[in-house]
């Protein structure tokens, strides 16, 4: 993943990592990637937290896909 997509929150202007998520070794095996889906993320500084119209999460998903 580029450097300049590995965000989960996005405050004033600035992509920040704050989610994470482990993997045990037993899965790690299987591990066949990870996705983080901040394309309409918005700016969570304080007009979003006031603005009624962005009512979803202001972190992103992430996600992880095993084989099994």
């Amino acid at each position: 993943m580029p450097a300049s997509s590995r965000y989960t929150l996005f405050h004033q202007g600035r992509g920040d990592m704050l989610d994470h998520m482990l993997v045990t070794r037993n899965l790690l095996a299987h591990y066949r990637g990870s996705e983080i889906h901040n394309e309409i993320l918005h700016d969570e500084s304080a007009a979003f937290g006031t603005d009624r119209k962005y009512p979803e999460s202001d972190h992103a998903p992430v996600v992880a896909t095993f084989a099994f």
